[in-house]
């Protein structure tokens, strides 16, 4: 677990862009971030079929979500506007 990222409790679907969004503090700032469904099937190695499942595989890998977005944090890979996605 990073503690220099707290990821909020603010997770939703978004079957339209077929990613999980969510919140972080990183150092004090608030940073909108999301995952792909197809990297949370990745991390957690099953496809992920049912929109009902995707927030239980979402924190079933939370600290590798950590992890990635640690990543992407040090490399400064942010979307033009503002947000990381993993």
């Amino acid at each position: 677990m990073n503690q220099a990222i707290i990821i909020s409790d603010d997770q939703r679907w978004q079957a339209v862009n077929q990613c999980v969004e969510f919140s972080a503090q990183v150092m004090g700032a608030r940073v909108q971030c999301a995952i792909r469904k197809t990297t949370l099937e990745h991390l957690v190695g099953l496809p992920l079929t049912n929109d009902d499942k995707m927030l239980e595989a979402y924190h079933s890998v939370q600290f590798d979500i950590e992890e990635l977005l640690e990543q992407k944090l040090q490399q400064e890979d942010f979307e033009p506007n503002g947000e990381i996605i993993v």
